[in-house]
């Protein structure tokens, strides 16, 4: 932490004599609230609601809904806050976040005790989307969601919804043999359409997508979207590190949690400004691949060069910071090989679960 605070001040005056010690700044965050850091990434959230914001998929905003677990520091604070146990060895958060999957900008986020359920959360979600959502806009959950009052919360607040199924969840599906057909739940009319993947095993999704909209056909390829909420998991935890926390205490969890959320927005919308432009490039070249860029390498990058742009006063000068910055992301570029096949980690697996974190 001393060194990455030494390196800020010299970004903010190369001249400084005197050093802001680590004892100090952890003293001074105390004093700001978490809540500050919250707005900071609702503005990134609420921009992207701007009309032609976000991706398409032939027509639709696509969404996903998706919750995990996240290690806390071991602190009395902590634990009292998060309302784990004392002699808890591995305190966690539940957090779950509603993510449009196409660009990656995460719409809204949420973090509260372990105990607290996935679709609690995610009934969270769906308030704060209500003041946003439009007609063409679809929601897409995972089968630990499926119930009868969140089907029926959906249909009578006017959601598009698609959710897989678990075996087991309907008797009448689990015995109907058509691969696309209707039944009535908690009084509302649902669509099913059994997708047989390339495994041989049966995906049940359920909706309230009419026929007119998507054809059977199509809904293997529009469940698939649903990865993009697990792909900005594997951003937060992997790259961008959101369980590597810099406190001890319920503020610091907080404070790096939304901003984090914040940064992940940021590299999303640069990612995605980047994209256009490899494509653009691409355009007349006969490649086997698809090339996008280099998320490891825009993240690493951003780090310093972001705090430099926002630094400037000179708004002329901040713009042609940020264009040559997008032009040396743009040349990072990787390879997008498709119909790639990793082997599901069981939820149960000890692998991935708690672990001794690196101490600074």
């Amino acid at each position: 932490m001393q060194i990455e605070i030494d390196k800020y001040m010299e970004l903010l005056d190369p001249e400084i004599e005197k050093p802001v010690t680590k004892q100090a700044f952890s003293k001074a965050r105390q004093k700001i609230s978490p809540d500050a850091f919250k707005a900071l990434f609702e503005m990134t959230s609420e921009t992207s609601f701007e009309e032609d914001a976000f991706g398409r998929y032939k027509g639709w905003r696509v969404f996903g809904i998706d919750g995990t677990g996240l290690q806390l520091p071991k602190s009395s604070d902590v634990l009292k806050y998060f309302k784990q146990a004392q002699e808890c060895f591995c305190p966690l958060a539940r957090s779950s976040i509603l993510c449009d999957v196409i660009t990656g900008i995460t719409v809204h986020a949420c973090i509260g005790t372990n105990k607290k359920g996935e679709r609690k959360l995610a009934m969270e979600h769906l308030e704060y989307f209500e003041n946003f959502k439009k007609k063409k806009d679809l929601i897409i959950f995972d089968r630990g969601y499926p119930s009868k009052q969140l089907i029926e919360h959906l249909s009578v607040n006017n959601f598009k919804y698609l959710m897989r199924l678990p075996k087991g969840f309907n008797a009448e599906i689990d015995s109907c043999n058509k691969q696309d057909f209707f039944v009535t739940i908690s009084g509302c009319k649902v669509r099913v359409v059994n997708v047989i993947l390339s495994t041989g095993e049966v995906e049940m999704l359920i909706t309230n997508l009419s026929r007119t909209f998507f054809k059977t056909e199509e809904f293997q390829e529009l469940y698939r979207l649903r990865w993009g909420v697990e792909t900005k998991y594997n951003t937060l935890k992997n790259k961008l590190d959101i369980e590597n926390f810099s406190g001890r205490t319920a503020i610091t969890v907080l404070q790096d949690f939304y901003a984090t959320l914040y940064l992940s927005n940021i590299v999303a919308a640069i990612k995605t400004e980047s994209d256009e432009i490899i494509c653009e490039s691409n355009a007349d070249k006969s490649l086997k691949y698809e090339y996008l860029t280099n998320e490891n390498i825009l993240i690493g990058k951003l780090k310093d060069k972001f705090i430099l742009i926002l630094m400037n006063p000179n708004e002329q000068d901040r713009a042609l910071l940020f264009d040559k910055f997008m032009a040396q992301i743009s040349q990072h570029r990787t390879p997008v090989r498709p119909n790639r096949y990793f082997e599901r980690i069981p939820k149960n697996s000890s692998r991935g679960r708690c672990r001794v974190k690196k101490t600074l």
